[in-house]
């Protein structure tokens, strides 16, 4: 650990910075409200103040990762949560019509971009070896414990008024506070501990990234279904309406959190196949959703998918980390964050496309798809050992 980095200190910071990273999902519960204000306002607009901010946050991540490598994590942060502070207080006394609020929810975007481009670099600095991983894999529960607080919160207030949802966004400022006080004013040139060690020629090494980096997007592509689809789901099989999709999808959040929580027990367990471990997970939820259709099995279904990404999503920054130098790191994860969102996004046409070539029921067709990209990939993993040869 460099003397540079107080690890507790910096333990605080990163904590604020979780705490806000998924603030934006405040605002969903509250959409049928704002119709009902604006009742001339497009719906597909008043949508979007729940979804512009993922475009805003992919961009965002991407140019934050070249700006981290010229100002100090301290910098980053204070601009990210400043972004995420106006974006969410300001609608509290401009709010005169949709497309105001939807200019705010780009706003907080920009910001929730920031934060989720800072936060693993400043982990990556902070601590090492199988702590470090363990960081990421906390950072994704706190990430995803605090979404599903957000979410209650924000269902609760909007059958206040709409309004009172933007309320939410005051823990910015204390956020805030806490990244002035706690996030170290250093550069992440000045933390040598990214720089790998590794026994590999430049080029291999940047192929491991590139090779990481896809594969992280096409988690998002596999576990994105899981919002997709299951309201429909739930719906063809005669299980139940949006209230139970909602239930259900809260076991998606909870496998984040556990995975989160014992990603060092997953580690110790499946070794350097923990990523392909991950994907048969995804296999094995997808395989209960096409032959078994009830409401627990669906819930069990979107915990093991969201297992199988979660699993993914916190090994491979830890895997990057190895692999880049703490100056290049910044720009990795900034491309890492861009693309897994843009998986997401993309999750929906690559399915319209692919579910249709295994069968002519969308939903069975959408399982088998998810089924047949998971063998690739757990394929692709084993013949190259990409893990391993990722691992220090």
């Amino acid at each position: 650990m460099s003397r540079k980095l107080k690890s507790w200190t910096t333990l605080v910071g990163i904590i604020a910075l979780t705490s806000v990273t998924r603030l934006d999902s405040i605002m969903a519960p509250s959409l049928v409200k704002i119709q009902q204000s604006f009742p001339q306002a497009d719906p597909t607009q008043v949508e979007s103040i729940a979804s512009i901010g993922d475009v805003a946050s992919m961009i965002a991540s991407f140019i934050f990762g070249f700006i981290l490598t010229r100002i100090t994590y301290k910098q980053a942060a204070v601009l990210g949560l400043s972004l995420l502070a106006a974006g969410g207080l300001l609608p509290l006394w401009i709010h005169q019509n949709v497309s105001q609020l939807i200019i705010f929810a780009l706003i907080v975007g920009l910001g929730s971009g920031a934060i989720t481009t800072v936060l693993p670099s400043l982990s990556a600095a902070a601590y090492q070896g199988e702590r470090r991983s363990d960081q990421f894999g906390f950072n994704v529960a706190l990430e995803d414990g605090f979404a599903m607080v957000w979410i209650v919160i924000g269902g609760y207030l909007a059958n206040i008024s709409w309004l009172h949802n933007y309320y939410v966004y005051t823990i910015t400022i204390v956020a805030l506070i806490l990244a002035i006080l706690f996030v170290p004013n250093i550069h992440p040139t000045d933390n040598e501990v990214t720089n790998n060690k590794m026994n590999v020629s430049q080029k291999n090494q940047w192929g491991l990234i590139i090779a990481l980096v896809i594969i992280s997007m096409l988690v998002e592509v596999l576990v994105a279904v899981m919002t997709n689809k299951m309201a429909l789901y739930l719906h063809y099989y005669h299980i139940g309406g949006p209230s139970t999709a909602g239930k259900a999808l809260l076991f998606v959040r909870a496998a984040s959190i556990v995975a989160g929580i014992g990603i060092s027990v997953y580690r110790k367990t499946f070794g350097h196949y923990l990523l392909a471990a991950g994907f048969g997970s995804i296999i094995l939820g997808a395989v209960i959703l096409i032959y078994v259709h009830t409401f627990w099995t669906s819930a069990l279904a979107a915990f093991l998918i969201g297992t199988g990404g979660s699993i993914a999503l916190i090994t491979i920054p830890f895997l990057l980390s190895n692999l880049a130098s703490a100056k290049v790191y910044p720009i990795v994860m900034g491309t890492f964050s861009a693309l897994t969102s843009l998986g997401f996004a993309f999750s929906a046409w690559f399915f319209k496309y692919t579910a249709p070539i295994f069968s002519s029921n969308n939903l069975i067709g959408t399982f088998w798809a998810m089924i047949t990209l998971s063998v690739i990939i757990i394929l692709v993993l084993l013949f190259s050992q990409i893990q391993k040869k990722a691992s220090v």
